[in-house]
This record gives C-alpha cells, structure tokens and sequence, in this order.
C-alpha cells in the first residue's frame, strides 16, 4: 500500500485544505450545504492532483531516476509501479473525475484550466526560470478561487495577492533547498537559478506577502488586526529555518512535521474563526 501512498501523493492532499480558507473571510451563514460542497470540491481536487502527479511522473521517469530522493521515493521511477498501471490509473481518475465534474458543472471551468495548466508545466513551463514558480504559485490561487465558486463568493484582490505570493515564497524556498541539497542535475530548470537568486526571490516573496496580508486586514476586514503578528512571525520563522542543512526540499513536509508551524496555523484559524462570529 505504501507504493500507492507515494504515487497518489496522499500527503500533498495537505495543501487542497486551502479550498476551505474562503469560508473563514466571508459574510455569508455557514450550513450543513456549504460545507458539503466544499468537501466534495475538495475531494475532487484531490482526485485531480493525483491524477497530475501520475502523468508527471510517467513523463519524468527518466530524469527522477537519476534524482537522489525521487528514484528512492517515486514508485514509478523506481519501478515498484509499471508505467502501465500508471496509466490505468491514470484513466481510472478520468473517469471518476468526469463523473463528478458531469454533477457539478460550474466547477468544470476551473478543474479543466488546473489541468491543462499542470500539463503545460510538466511538458514546457518547468523548463522555463522564474515561469516554473509562477505556476506552481498558481495552483494555489486556482483552489481557493475553487473554494470561492463553491460559496458563491467573490475573492478579495488583496487577500488574492496574499495567496499568490505567499506561494511563490514556499515554491522559492523549495527550488533553493533542490539546489542546494541535489545540485543543478536534480532538475533541468535549476541550471539557470543560484541559490542566492533563489534566496533574494523567497525573502523578497516573504517581504510582499506580509504587506499584502496587512492590506487586506487594514483595507478589507480590520477585524483581523491581532492576526498580523502571527503572519509575520510564521513567514519570518520559516524563512529562517530554511537557512539550516536539516531544512527538506518539502514545504508539505516542513509545515507538517514542525510542531510551531502547525501550532501558529490553529492559533491563526481559531483566531479568525472567532474574529469572524463576533
């Protein structure tokens, strides 16, 4: 079963929980419906990251083979799983995929754009510097404005802009730690980045997702003051932490497994929970 787990990426499935942020920002009363379309949103996504993590790694079995984590940890690369099996799950997840979508056509637009956008970076963008980042960085703006279609709700541009380039710090980080621990050979793109271009570009992301974030609560929603420290103090704390040799290519992994990480991310949902009713 573990080889399953590695090739679905079942842990990633920690970064679609950012469908759900919407629902903490906006007016309108939260019910039993709400939240079961943001549930089953969610599962789709799930779903459909699987799916595009399946077709990357059928499309990059020869370059992770020669990468010193992926070849250990990818089942295809390193042929616990054939790539004909990863392609029938492949179309198992078209299927199952397509069912949902058939049901709940306004998310049809957003899934196929994740999709197609995914299939671009795999075949074209990820080759490319500084557009490979700007991808990734949009997966996660893509989610929550999934999460917005859901509630019917619209996303604030500042709140928005936070997203996005608090992405782009994580996505920053992590083509500085493949740098540094795997060298330019673990991915073609890395032939063109330093680690110090890597390192001006996370804490210059890090720098613009604070302002953004204090934006949207002084513009849009001053309820959130007292949130602020703790934004600044998680962007700050993960920044410095990826500065030591212990420090993983893995931002899942990194948030996940640090205590203080999780702890800040409570304090800061609980916050605004509580923020939001009054």
């Amino acid at each position: 079963m573990k080889k399953y787990y590695h090739l679905f990426r079942i842990k990633h499935y920690f970064k679609n929980l950012i469908i759900f942020t919407p629902i903490l920002f906006i007016e309108k009363k939260i019910d039993f419906l709400v939240i079961s379309n943001l549930l089953n949103i969610f599962l789709i996504f799930c779903l459909t990251a699987s799916l595009v993590y399946i077709y990357n790694d059928i499309a990059d079995i020869k370059s992770d083979k020669k990468h010193p984590k992926k070849r250990k940890l990818k089942p295809i690369a390193n042929g616990q799983i054939s790539v004909n099996q990863g392609h029938f799950f492949l179309l198992i997840l078209t299927l199952i995929i397509s069912i949902n979508l058939f049901l709940n056509k306004d998310l049809i637009i957003i899934i196929v754009s994740y999709i197609f956008i995914n299939y671009l970076y795999t075949n074209f963008f990820k080759k490319i510097i500084f557009l490979d980042i700007v991808v990734l960085s949009s997966n996660y703006l893509i989610r929550v404005l999934a999460g917005c279609i859901v509630l019917n709700a619209p996303l604030s541009y500042w709140m928005g802009a936070t997203i996005f380039s608090g992405a782009f710090f994580l996505a920053a980080l992590k083509r500085k730690q493949e740098l540094f621990l795997y060298g330019s050979k673990s991915r073609y793109v890395l032939k063109s980045y330093s680690v110090k271009s890597l390192k001006m570009l996370s804490n210059f992301a890090a720098m613009i997702s604070i302002i953004f974030y204090t934006s949207y609560v002084i513009s849009v929603n001053e309820k959130l003051l007292i949130t602020i420290p703790l934004v600044i103090y998680g962007i700050v704390r993960y920044n410095h932490l990826s500065s030591k040799k212990s420090f993983t290519d893995s931002p899942v992994d990194e948030i996940i497994n640090d205590k203080q990480n999780l702890v800040l991310i409570f304090l800061w949902v609980t916050s605004v929970i509580i923020l939001r009713a009054n």
